[in-house]
C-alpha cells in the first residue's frame, strides 16, 4: 500500500472522535435502561433470591444463634464483672479475650452482603438478555466495528459511505444536518 492511499492520522482521529460523539449518547441511554432493569429485578428483593437458593434457612439459624450469642455475651459480661467486683484478685486479673478463626465469625450481615452481590450479578446476567441489554450490546459492537473500519480504510469517501450505512441501523446519520436558523429580526 502506498503512502498516498493511506488515510492521514488526523483524519482517522476525526472519524474515531465522531463515532464516539454519535454513539456514546445511544450507549449511555441503553446503559441507563439496563441499570433500571437491574434495579427493578433487585427491588423484588434479595429475600426472594435468598429463598430461591435456600440461603434463607441458613441465615435464620445464624440470626437465632447470633441473638443467643449476644444474650450469652451480656450474661457473661455481667457474671464476670460481678465476680470481679466481689473479689479483689479477680478484679486485678480480669481479661476477656476470644481468639477465633474467620469461619467462626461469619455474621448475618456478612451473609446478607454476599447475597446482595450474588443477586446483583444474577440480575446483570438476566438484564443482558432483555431488549435493552441486547441493544446495548449491539451499540457497543457497532461502535467497535465503526472504529475498525476507520483503522482499516484508505479512502475517506468510501469510509463515509460505509459508516453512514452502519449508523442507519440505529437511526443515527453520519452526515449531520444543520438546524434551520431563525429569520433575522428587522
Amino acid at each position: 500500500m502506498s503512502k498516498n492511499n493511506e488515510m492521514q492520522l488526523w483524519k482517522r482521529e476525526h472519524f474515531e472522535s465522531k463515532i464516539d460523539k454519535l454513539l456514546e449518547p445511544e450507549i449511555e441511554r441503553e446503559d441507563l435502561k439496563l441499570k433500571a432493569t437491574i434495579n427493578k429485578i433487585l427491588d423484588k428483593g434479595v429475600d426472594s433470591f435468598s429463598k430461591s437458593i435456600g440461603a434463607d434457612k441458613v441465615i435464620a439459624k445464624l440470626k437465632k444463634a447470633e441473638e443467643e450469642k449476644r444474650q450469652a455475651s451480656r450474661l457473661a459480661y455481667t457474671f464476670f464483672n460481678n465476680k470481679a467486683s466481689s473479689v479483689v484478685s479477680y478484679s486485678k486479673a480480669k481479661e476477656y479475650k476470644f481468639d477465633r478463626d474467620d469461619k467462626e465469625t461469619i455474621s448475618v450481615n456478612d451473609c446478607t452482603k454476599q447475597l446482595e452481590k450474588w443477586a446483583e450479578k444474577q440480575a446483570e446476567q438476566f438484564a443482558k438478555t432483555t431488549p435493552q441489554g441486547q441493544r446495548l450490546s449491539f451499540l457497543e459492537t457497532l461502535r467497535d466495528t465503526c472504529k475498525d473500519k476507520v483503522k482499516e480504510a484508505t479512502v475517506s469517501d468510501e469510509l463515509k459511505a460505509t459508516l453512514d450505512n452502519l449508523m442507519k441501523m440505529v437511526g443515527v446519520s453520519w452526515e449531520r444536518k444543520l438546524p434551520a436558523l431563525p429569520k433575522p429580526k428587522k
